[in-house]
């Protein structure tokens, strides 16, 4: 009887083993290909960086925590957490990208706080102060403060808001919105999906958000990243804008992190008309922050309060009314006559309108302050104003509501309040300087001011 042949299982098993690995290797390496031309780009690839392009590398494949992470329900990236590769540098203003929303545009929100007004935010968005002094609203004056400040504002597209009536804290949804608007600020539900106060949205500054209850009170983010709501609209608080930036911006420059952000527009600078709002400028050698730009003049605030020669910080009084003005014995004399006096060099000042209109309980509108003005070359800032915030303990220029013997003031807390007009307090100066101004040097930054071409002294007398 024939012996069976018998079958040799262990070359077959050999083989199957090394099809089976190769598989692994081809696909893990399929994977580490597609996520490194993800990542780097194809080596192919030509024309220049899209910003959004750039982003989206950075995406958070991992942990899902931080980072920028991608929704595959609602397609939009977000940014989580503590993150410290967001950072976009747009008009001379720093933003941190929220995320990317579902039509590829950018989200972004200013690092800081960029004014304080009162928000009228209990009228809903569309109607409020807020969204007055950041959009440019047809036939409506003093709006679009923010809006008027930028440059190149053909890279924004409109933004979507959130304004979902929120009740309970512990549900917060987006289920209403619109993108009506270029500029808005921050919903509930864009504080709570980067972390709240332990993510890179609590800057240690109080801010209002879009939302309301549905008792029309407001919503805000309170110093310690800490949500709270205002039950009355006398309340001051502080804006930061969000703008959108269109998915078809290019990057010039910049990796994302603080000390190189991205950069998406950049222009020439020779002259006072061109900087940036938020640049510094050197003069009579003190530092100055820009605060506003005009055709012809560029506003410019201190960066410190008023001191003597010992270095002491002089105090005084704003005068008898809370209207600004040049009478005697009133701060407006002071500036107008003694401080503008000491300066080395003032040719460059030019006169300002400084509001004095007078809010009251039923228009508390920041524009209502500019609605009647005085003209004079040294002022102070006002509600409304940009970098208000940056200074504690001094005048504004604002008046108080419903008395002449109040005027508003920044507290030693950084809040807004009225005080008399005898009380004493530290002095900010601003002034309005000619737009035409040559640039001679500097890069505009605190550390690096931007230099002036002012006329000397002997200048002026040979003239």
């Amino acid at each position: 009887m024939a012996r069976k042949r018998r079958l040799k299982i262990t070359p077959i098993l050999v083989t199957l083993n090394i099809l089976v690995l190769l598989i692994i290797v081809g696909f893990y390496v399929t994977r580490l290909v597609k996520y490194y031309i993800k990542e780097q780009g194809s080596p192919t690839d030509e024309g220049p960086t899209l910003l959004v392009d750039t982003i989206i590398k950075k995406q958070s494949y991992m942990d899902l925590t931080k980072g920028l992470v991608y929704d595959e329900e609602k397609l939009i990236y977000t940014y989580k957490g503590d993150v410290k590769d967001n950072y976009l540098l747009y008009s001379g203003m720093l933003y941190r990208i929220i995320g990317i929303d579902e039509k590829n545009n950018i989200r972004a929100v200013s690092e800081d706080v960029v004014t304080m007004i009162y928000s009228g935010l209990e009228k809903g968005y569309a109607d409020s102060y807020v969204n007055k002094w950041l959009n440019t609203q047809e036939n409506v004056t003093g709006s679009g403060v923010y809006e008027s400040n930028l440059y190149k504002t053909e890279l924004l597209a409109n933004t979507k808001v959130c304004t979902d009536v929120i009740d309970n804290l512990t549900n917060i949804t987006c289920e209403e919105s619109n993108f009506d608007n270029k500029i808005a600020i921050l919903s509930l539900n864009d504080y709570k999906i980067a972390g709240g106060k332990t993510s890179f949205l609590n800057n240690g500054e109080s801010y209002y958000l879009i939302n309301n209850d549905s008792n029309n009170h407001n919503y805000y983010v309170a110093k310690d990243g800490e949500i709270g709501i205002s039950k009355l609209p006398t309340r001051i608080g502080g804006v930061r804008p969000v703008i959108t930036i269109d998915n078809n911006t290019e990057l010039i420059e910049g990796n994302g992190k603080k000390d190189s952000p991205y950069i998406i527009e950049k222009h020439d600078i020779k002259t006072l008309k061109d900087v940036y709002i938020g640049n510094y400028i050197k003069y009579n050698d003190e530092i100055f922050k820009v605060v506003n730009l005009d055709e012809n003049s560029t506003k410019v605030a201190a960066t410190k309060v008023l001191e003597n020669e010992n270095g002491e910080v002089i105090v005084k009084k704003y005068g008898s009314a809370s209207n600004y003005s040049t009478d005697k014995n009133t701060l407006g004399q002071y500036l107008n006559s003694d401080y503008i006096n000491s300066l080395k060099n003032n040719k460059e000042i030019v006169d300002g309108d400084w509001g004095t209109g007078r809010l009251s309980l039923s228009a508390l509108d920041y524009a209502t302050a500019t609605s009647s003005t005085f003209k004079a070359k040294i002022g102070m800032l006002g509600l409304g104003d940009f970098y208000i915030q940056d200074i504690y303990n001094v005048f504004t220029i604002t008046r108080g509501i419903e008395s002449s013997k109040v005027v508003m003031v920044i507290t030693d807390t950084g809040s807004i309040y009225s005080d008399s007009v005898t009380s004493e307090y530290a002095v900010r100066v601003a002034f309005n300087l000619d737009a035409s101004t040559k640039i001679t040097g500097g890069s505009g930054t605190k550390e690096s001011p931007y230099e002036l071409g002012v006329i000397k002294d002997e200048e002026k007398k040979e003239e």
